[in-house]
C-alpha cells in the first residue's frame, strides 16, 4: 500500500441482540503531513533517553516548543513572542535512540496578539524507513510588546490564511 492512502480497520461488535462490523478512517502520516512544513529535526542521542530507553518527554516537547517559536516568528515577522498554551498534547510511541525526529508545523489561527500553530513530531527510523507520529499538539504564542503585554503583531505582517 502506498503511504499516501487511506485504509480501513474493521472489527466485530456484539451485544445480547445483535453484531455490527465497525469500520473506521485511518489517515496516515503522509496525509497529516501533506499542508505542513518541515520546521526542524533532532537526532535522538543517548543522553536525550530516560530510565526506560525511550526519548525524555521534556526533551521533545522543549525541541517542538522552541522549533515552532522560530516558525511563527518567521511566519509574522515579530520576535518578541512567549509560549501561552501546548494544547492535545498526545504522546503516540516512543523514540528511541538513533531516531530522528522531525517536527513539521502549520498555523491554524492568527489572532490580535496571538497565533495558534498545530505540530506533528514523527520518529523516522534511516535503518528501516518507518515513520511513526510521536506528538501531536496546538500551541498558542502570545505577541509582547516593550512593556511585556500583549501586544498587537500586523504593523510588520498580513496573515495570508
Amino acid at each position: 500500500m502506498h503511504k499516501s492512502e487511506i485504509f480501513s480497520l474493521g472489527f466485530l461488535v456484539s451485544n445480547k441482540s445483535k453484531t455490527y462490523f465497525l469500520v473506521f478512517m485511518v489517515e496516515t502520516i503522509q496525509n497529516k503531513l501533506r499542508d505542513m512544513e518541515l520546521v526542524t529535526q533532532h537526532l535522538v542521542q543517548p543522553d536525550d533517553l530516560n530510565y526506560h530507553n525511550n526519548l525524555f518527554g521534556g526533551k521533545m516537547l522543549s525541541w517542538i516548543d522552541e522549533g515552532m517559536a522560530m516558525y511563527v516568528m518567521n511566519k509574522i515577522r515579530y520576535t518578541n513572542i512567549v509560549t501561552m498554551s501546548m494544547d492535545n498534547v498526545v504522546f503516540r510511541s516512543p523514540a528511541r535512540a538513533g531516531d530522528i525526529i522531525q517536527i513539521y508545523g502549520k498555523i491554524v489561527k492568527y489572532g490580535k496578539s496571538s497565533v495558534t500553530s498545530r505540530t506533528l513530531a514523527i520518529t523516522n527510523n534511516p535503518q528501516t524507513g518507518k515513520m511513526s507520529a510521536v506528538i501531536e499538539s496546538d500551541i498558542t504564542y502570545v505577541c509582547l510588546g516593550d512593556n511585556g503585554k500583549p501586544t498587537a503583531y500586523f504593523r510588520n505582517f498580513t496573515p495570508t490564511t
